[in-house]
């Protein structure tokens, strides 16, 4: 957090705000000195979506309020992830070895159940038997439901696409969320890893062999 940014007065925002007030604008977003490699956008999109729906479970938060948004992050979070898995399943080849770069090319488009097919076609063949270990049945029925319901990502996003004739079992969402979670980042964990050991052995090679390896 930046000392020097600007505070609102807090007597604005505790009691004696009215919209007439005049306020000096300042900036909200100032450029880092280096970028925040470590950030994850889907892991953001989950915690978000885990506490909004977690508040509407446990009725502090309304269901057609923060319970839409908190849909919404989810849906976008499962999407997110797909695309992660899938490239880094593309970043192997068959044998389990790692593929030249540019024949790793990110999955686009937002229909749930093509990023699955994806997944089962590019990832899970890099897995071998260790994928029969992960939950990956639940996990296809969660988003065949969301794909079912909200095919494109506009039903929770957008007035008249879908969302006024939808009711959320949000107590039901909030008990499978982490579970969903967890087999979808263990599957990443698992590609990710098993690309950066291959780079780490290749690395190995070179020191020891240089040039006699080609």
């Amino acid at each position: 957090m930046d000392d020097d940014a600007p505070k609102p007065e807090s007597e604005s925002l505790l009691g004696d705000y009215t919209a007439l007030q005049k306020w000096e604008y300042d900036k909200i977003f100032y450029a880092e000195s280096s970028p925040k490699s470590w950030l994850d956008i889907g892991e953001s999109f989950y915690r978000a979506s885990l506490l909004l729906v977690k508040g509407v479970a446990e009725d502090s938060l309304n269901e057609d309020t923060e319970g839409i948004a908190g849909a919404f992050l989810f849906r976008h979070y499962l999407e997110l992830s797909l695309k992660s898995i899938i490239l880094a399943g593309r970043l192997l080849t068959k044998d389990g070895e790692n593929a030249p770069p540019k024949d790793a090319i990110p999955a686009w488009g937002h229909r749930l159940s093509e990023l699955w097919t994806f997944v089962l076609r590019d990832s899970k063949p890099k897995l071998k038997s260790d994928w029969d270990n992960y939950d990956t049945e639940f996990v296809e029925k969660c988003i065949a439901e969301f794909d079912r319901i909200d095919p494109h990502g506009m039903a929770f996003r957008y007035a008249g696409k879908g969302v006024e004739g939808l009711h959320v079992h949000f107590h039901w969402l909030y008990a499978i969320m982490e579970h969903v979670y967890q087999v979808l980042e263990a599957i990443r964990v698992y590609l990710v890893e098993m690309h950066g050991e291959n780079t780490d052995y290749e690395s190995y090679l070179q020191s020891e062999f240089g040039g006699d390896l080609l």
